[in-house]
């Protein structure tokens, strides 16, 4: 697609709803930083006004949102979870202000909670037995455990309507290690 990262500060939500929902979107290339321009350009518009939002523009924005990313990833690769992070962040916040919405998977805060458990760079066991002397470990391992505290962030502030969630155990486990994490 020619074109696709310009004028992005002059289109509104819905030019951002039409750009990132085209069905060639997957066949895109770019760089890095226009991928992550393009993301925090529409990101800024559905944070504009989100109590505006009509239903028509939360269900078009639960396509585009997911497409933008995937095709940001399948084009720079994963960026060290740059766009899983980015998705964490943008649904927790709308979740904060619009609240849940049935078959609305944008607005589903379980999304959330997976989302940030499936990308955890290890198993609760060993981030507990690294965590406490993560001053005496390679750069790589502190990254891994900073990514844990990264990921657990935009999930807290949704604590409480995730509390009957199959998986929010397995969170508070996560929680529990956090004060150690560097």
């Amino acid at each position: 697609m020619t074109g696709l990262f310009d004028e992005l500060d002059r289109l509104d939500l819905d030019g951002h709803l039409r750009r990132w929902s085209a069905p060639d979107l997957d066949r895109t290339d770019g760089s890095v930083h226009a991928w992550i321009a393009a993301a925090q350009q529409f990101a800024a518009r559905i944070q504009q006004d989100p109590g505006g939002l009509t239903d028509e523009q939360v269900r078009a924005l639960a396509q585009a949102w997911p497409a933008l990313l995937a095709a940001a990833e399948r084009a720079t690769g994963p960026q060290g979870n740059e766009w899983v992070l980015r998705d964490l962040w943008l649904r927790s916040w709308l979740l904060q202000r619009l609240g849940p919405r049935e078959g609305v998977s944008l607005l589903d805060p379980g999304q959330v909670l997976d989302r940030a458990l499936d990308a955890m760079p290890m198993s609760p066991q060993e981030a507990a037995s690294l965590a406490p002397r993560w001053r005496e470990l390679d750069r790589p391992q502190i990254l891994s455990l900073r990514m844990i505290r990264r990921l657990l962030a935009p999930v807290r502030p949704l604590a409480t309507v995730l509390a009957d969630h199959p998986r929010w155990a397995e969170c508070q486990k996560w929680e529990a290690l956090a004060g150690d994490l560097p």
